[in-house]
Formats: structure tokens, C-alpha cells, sequence
């Protein structure tokens, strides 16, 4: 009976703490996006730029790195393809705008595991509107492909064994690593 009673109260701790971290990453993210949608109300635009990730002297590498980022992304998940082709722009600015937001959450909470739960939260509250497919490759993708193209000047934050792996991904795509 005190086994039954133990593991019963380990899980209803484990229960309140995922509950409660879930709770407060729900909150980060909505204010975030609400900071983000005051902002691209203000300025008359919904895409969130990469240029303070890379080198702000250089705005056509940034396009380029957008650019790579696009390619890297549908080429390492075939449902990324054929969200791209079904949804053309809208698709392309959506994986841009979470592949930026990744890099974001990444620089501000130094915590891969935090930016990636902020991207997939603020992913499903603008669902309906951008058509992503809401799977854990898809956000595995746009999460890695970010972090080699967009700002891989934040792989130093990427517990190293996760960026063994992400480096492992990034020599498959030919992509240079910092």
C-alpha cells in the first residue's frame, strides 16, 4: 500500500510540474507573439526578420541563408515539400518565420528545449492561418536546419551530444559549420 501511495504522489508531482512548466511556456510564448504581433502591426509586416542573426553588414548573405534554410528544410522532410508545394508563399514565409522565432527563443532563453516548445506552441495558435503540419519531425526540421543556416552562431547553447547530431544533419546537407 505505501508503494501504491508513493508512486501515486510521484506521479501527481510529475503531473504539476509538467503541467505548471507547460503553463508558463504557453504564457512566454503568447506574450511573445503578442510583442511580435504589435510590433508587425506597427511596421505593416508579418515576417520576422533574420538579418540580426547573421552579419547585419551583410543583407544579401542573410538572403542567402534564407535561401539555404528553405532548400535544407524540404529537402530533410519530404512533408515540408509537399507543404511548400501546396501552399507556396504562405508555406515558405511560415517556415521562415519559425525557423526565425527558433533562433529567437534560442537567444533569449539559452535553452534548446525551451525555444523549441515556444516555436511548436506558437506554431498550432497560428495553425489555421499557415497550414503547418504539426508533427514532431516537421518542428525537428525547421528547429536544426535554423540552427545551421540562420544562427549558428547560438550552437554554443545546444547541450553537445543534440548538436553532434544537428552537425551530423548539417554535413549530410552540405551546409558549413561555424
Amino acid at each position: 500500500m505505501a508503494n501504491t501511495v508513493t508512486s501515486r504522489s510521484r506521479s501527481r508531482w510529475f503531473l504539476l510540474r509538467a503541467g505548471a512548466l507547460v503553463m508558463v511556456a504557453v504564457i512566454a510564448v503568447a506574450l511573445t507573439w503578442s510583442a511580435i504581433g504589435g510590433i508587425a502591426s506597427h511596421t505593416g509586416t508579418t515576417t520576422v526578420s533574420t538579418n540580426h542573426f547573421t552579419s547585419p553588414t551583410a543583407s544579401k548573405s542573410s538572403a542567402t541563408n534564407d535561401a539555404l534554410f528553405l532548400s535544407d528544410v524540404t529537402e530533410i522532410d519530404p512533408v515540408l515539400m509537399t507543404y511548400e508545394k501546396k501552399f507556396g508563399d504562405v508555406a515558405l514565409r511560415s517556415l521562415l518565420t519559425d525557423g526565425s522565432a527558433f533562433c529567437a527563443f534560442l537567444n533569449r532563453d539559452k535553452d534548446l528545449d525551451t525555444a523549441m516548445v515556444s516555436v511548436a506552441v506558437g506554431a498550432r495558435h497560428v495553425e489555421s492561418q499557415s497550414h503547418l503540419p504539426m508533427t514532431v519531425p516537421t518542428f525537428n526540421a525547421i528547429d536544426s536546419v535554423a540552427l545551421l543556416t540562420l544562427c549558428p552562431s547560438l550552437e554554443s547553447v545546444v547541450p553537445s551530444s543534440d548538436l553532434t547530431k544537428i552537425r551530423e544533419l548539417g554535413t549530410a546537407l552540405a551546409v558549413p559549420s561555424n
